[in-house]
């Protein structure tokens, strides 16, 4: 079986992603409000401090260089990320780091973070690297619409497009990347089923996440 055929098994479906997007809806009716911003960046945050502990893990496990490799990609991106977050989004917003450290969780944010540390705990290198494809596919196709939505309505923070539209391109390295991962994991005795039991549940979690931060309390 080829790789490429896991890929197809979770069958991402963008148009239906981007349509269930309640922040995105919000920002197309031009309802988007400083709030939903600040609610954003902090979900963003949060969501960061688990993928940091958590593909860092996943170093450790899997520390051959195909693996090994892969995930130090991925973590590397979140630090760029990171680095964008804390120099333009969050000051922009009148954010302070240090407190946004210490705010409580969404639930759905809680969850998301919850199911990336199962993954870096208990995943084969196979299913995680599928997993971090998805979660790079589907972000990064919403934070391009999110980006240009967001460029053409009034009086919205540079810094606020600039972040979002970072994400545009979803880098090769995890795109076709993850090939090799999943060679590499059926190679050393990854069963086919885990391959892709993970990547399966991250476009519920991401659809979760998203309408999270688009609800005011």
């Amino acid at each position: 079986m080829p790789a490429t055929e896991f890929i197809d098994r979770v069958g991402i479906n963008i148009p239906d992603h981007l349509s269930a997007n309640e922040f995105l809806s919000l920002a197309r009716e031009g309802m988007i409000e400083e709030e939903h911003l600040r609610s954003f960046a902090l979900a963003e945050f949060q969501s960061q401090e688990a993928e940091f502990t958590a593909y860092g893990l996943l170093v450790s496990r899997f520390p051959h260089e195909v693996p090994g490799g892969f995930f130090s990609f991925v973590t590397g991106e979140l630090m760029k990320a990171r680095q964008r977050m804390v120099t333009g989004l969050a000051p922009a917003l009148g954010m302070s780091v240090d407190r946004m450290r210490s705010e409580p969780r969404l639930e759905a944010v809680r969850r998301f973070t919850e199911f990336i540390s199962w993954v870096a705990l208990h995943a084969g290198a196979g299913e995680a690297a599928l997993l971090a494809r998805t979660d790079f596919t589907l972000w990064c196709n919403s934070c391009a619409v999110l980006a240009d939505v967001l460029a053409e309505t009034e009086q919205m923070p540079q810094a606020v497009v600039a972040y979002a539209d970072a994400y545009r391109d979803n880098p090769p390295e995890v795109a076709d990347g993850v090939l090799e991962v999943i060679e590499y994991g059926r190679k050393h005795h990854e069963p086919d089923d885990w391959v892709t039991r993970s990547a399966v549940r991250m476009e519920p979690a991401l659809r979760d996440w998203w309408r999270a931060v688009a609800v005011l309390d």
